[in-house]
């Protein structure tokens, strides 16, 4: 039994063709970053080495930020329809001592049909079940709608070269040679080693040594696993005996990603991984098909800079983060909505060069947050040790001590609204502050707040929907007050030729979750500015947002 998606397209290339963006490495955020530009008519080139077929799942978390991205893309109700995971399984985390003996804790989680109500209202959207099977082929069919982008599996980047006006990209194929294209930017979406980043010499910080370690993947089919053991349907269950593993869920049937750690010299081969599996679950051999086997590495560590000249990196590039808690393909995504306006911005001429500089200095810090946090779970994790004791049946009170060692310690990794929706920037130069204290930053629990900086909160409107439907990639004037008149600033965006769109609010509550008559949204859903009046110097305004007074500024300064 094998199951694998379909390859991505491939074909011919041009030679001196011209794009506004490459896009190097198909992956999750590679694709994002496609769909992401082409919805804004950008010409884009996406390259990948690979045939892009996913035989080996990874990144199945797809968190309420991301649904709230692919909302606006039109793509997220296809969590629920076209995940692969059956809609009605319930995601629960379940912690055992052992498959065939007892569980020791449980954190309930909601099926997929009900994502909404993992959020308690917060947001239009919630996380879902996606394994990579079907989450990529997702993304690619929507990359493939958009018009202006191109898709070009098997396709390799062997060079480029930075030059005043954009980059010169050297591409090879087996099938169809070599060929150079060029364009005004390139975006590296290849990965944890990205050769790109290497080329560029951009250096990673790292807090300690210490944060790398070696473990073992393995995708195996167990048909009846869930008839076989005690416990009740979970989406993961984390053993601890006889040695520490991780199972996760991709069909709600009989196939599951199964990872554990080595030991120093420890590198086993595909029939010691399966023997391996099989004595965790004490099943004959005979009952554990490997699919694909695969030894990775963990790490926490951020790029010292996102951009260097025309190249940007996103994704793992950029950022590389222990997989616990699911937050490494997420703030992927989040540095494709940050990055994507920006690049429009200048690439149409509204906005200068150096609007690109606050990528870095936007998503750096959010990227550090996540990659904190994903090493805070690893370590909660690596702390709850092998006890075959706990296999005693006499010893309950020894489980029920562990039991709730788990749920003090681990509950944390399921429980991250705060840093999923707690996106801020307010010391970005984009954002106009208005005075107001900064809230404490909670990972767990997320408080909304119109705060220029912060996430722009979402209201429920009347028939159904959100008031984030009204963000369309464009920066929006939220108008919240019958009596407010912002068309002054309306005006100063129209004549610099900025997408605008104006909304007038009438929700209950909207104004009360503003705190405002009127907000200025960005495209990427931060707020950026608000009052209770049109500004007085609206130019001024347009100016600071898109990065005008900043590159006027600077002007004479040298971009990275």
């Amino acid at each position: 039994m094998r199951l694998t998606s379909a390859p991505g397209p491939t074909g011919v290339l041009s030679d001196d063709a011209t794009y506004d963006v490459v896009i190097v490495g198909g992956g999750p955020v590679g694709l994002a970053t496609a769909v992401e530009l082409g919805s804004r008519r950008l010409s884009v080139l996406l390259v990948e080495r690979e045939d892009g077929v996913v035989r080996y799942p990874t990144a199945e978390s797809v968190d309420t930020a991301s649904m709230e991205l692919l909302r606006r893309w039109g793509i997220a109700d296809s969590a629920v329809l076209r995940s692969g995971f059956p809609a009605d399984a319930r995601r629960d985390i379940s912690f055992v001592s052992r498959m065939t003996t007892y569980e020791l804790a449980r954190f309930p989680r909601p099926c997929n049909a009900d994502r909404r109500d993992t959020t308690h209202g917060l947001s239009p959207e919630g996380g879902v079940w996606w394994p990579k099977f079907w989450f990529d082929l997702a993304l690619r069919e929507r990359a493939t709608a958009e018009t202006t982008v191109d898709l070009r599996y098997r396709w390799t980047c062997d060079a480029f070269d930075d030059g005043p006006h954009g980059v010169t990209v050297r591409l090879s194929s087996q099938a169809y040679g070599r060929r150079t294209v060029r364009a005004r930017y390139l975006v590296a979406c290849d990965g944890a080693a990205s050769p790109v980043r290497k080329a560029l010499g951009i250096g990673s910080l790292r807090d300690s040594a210490d944060v790398r370690a070696r473990w073992q993947g393995a995708f195996v089919s167990l048909p009846g696993l869930r008839d076989r053991v005690p416990h009740a349907p979970a989406v993961q269950y984390y053993l601890l005996n006889p040695r520490r593993m991780i199972l996760g869920s991709l069909d709600g049937d009989a196939l599951w990603r199964v990872t554990y750690p080595l030991a120093d010299g420890e590198s086993p081969a595909a029939a010691e991984v399966r023997a391996t599996v099989a004595d965790a679950l004490d099943c004959p051999v005979e009952e554990v098909e490997v699919l694909d086997a695969r030894e990775w590495s963990g790490d926490a560590v951020v790029a010292e800079s996102f951009r260097s000249g025309h190249v940007l990196l996103a994704g793992d590039a950029a950022h590389r983060m222990w997989p616990s808690g699911g937050h490494g393909m997420n703030t992927g995504l989040g540095d494709v909505a940050n990055l994507g306006w920006k690049l429009e911005g200048v690439l149409r001429g509204w906005a200068p060069d150096t609007l690109l500089d606050t990528y870095t200095a936007e998503r750096r810090p959010h990227a550090e947050r996540m990659v904190r946090r994903a090493w805070h779970n690893y370590r909660a994790d690596n702390a709850i040790l092998p006890d075959p004791a706990l296999d005693d049946p006499a010893q309950k009170e020894a489980r029920d001590l562990v039991g709730e060692r788990i749920t003090a310690t681990r509950r944390t990794e399921w429980r991250s609204l705060g840093v999923q929706l707690g996106v801020r920037c307010p010391q970005s130069p984009l954002v106009v502050p208005d005075g107001t204290p900064e809230p404490p930053e909670d990972p767990e629990e997320y408080v909304p707040t119109a705060r220029p900086g912060h996430r722009a909160p979402h209201v429920p409107l009347a028939g159904g929907g959100s008031v984030l439907d009204l963000f369309r990639g464009r920066f929006t004037l939220l108008n919240l007050a019958p009596a407010v008149d912002s068309g002054a600033l309306a005006q100063a965006f129209r004549i610099r030729g900025i997408p605008l769109d104006e909304e007038w609010v009438g929700a209950d509550g909207a104004r009360r979750a503003y705190g405002c008559a009127v907000a200025l949204v960005r495209p990427d859903g931060i707020v950026a500015w608000r009052g209770d009046a049109c500004p007085a110097d609206p130019d001024a305004l347009a100016d600071q947002v898109t990065g005008r007074s900043v590159g006027q500024r600077d002007a004479r300064e040298p971009t990275n």
